[in-house]
């Protein structure tokens, strides 16, 4: 269950606060962890920031090329943006401390994000 992995990804980062999978043709958070606090307008813009900073089918905002992974950092908080390589309309947007172990959470979250993009 999606959901599940979601709690899994997010139970071995202490940092990672939210872990939402979403959809970047329709701009929609689809599922999020179950300890997520964010309400829905917020989970909304997260989403709209993903096809911001990533690009989606339709137009690349930043750079060249559609990104598979973006950061944006402030003072108190990471938001990490991971597309699928095989779904490139499937990302993981995610909300953490900024101490957070970044290629640690990458390592885990590309497989999770792959295994949910083919209903594994």
């Amino acid at each position: 269950m999606v959901m599940d992995d979601l709690d899994a990804l997010q139970d071995r980062h202490a940092g990672c606060e939210t872990v939402a999978f979403a959809d970047l043709s329709t701009q929609m958070v689809l599922v999020t962890n179950s300890q997520t606090q964010l309400r829905r307008e917020t989970l909304d813009m997260l989403c709209a920031e993903a096809a911001i900073v990533l690009g989606d089918a339709k137009m690349v905002m930043l750079g060249a090329n559609p990104g598979n992974v973006a950061f944006v950092a402030t003072k108190n908080q990471l938001r990490i943006f991971l597309r699928s390589e095989s779904e490139p309309s499937d990302v993981l947007c995610c909300v953490c401390a900024p101490n957070l172990d970044v290629p640690g959470f990458l390592s885990d979250a590309r497989p999770c994000l792959e295994k949910i993009s083919h209903g594994a």
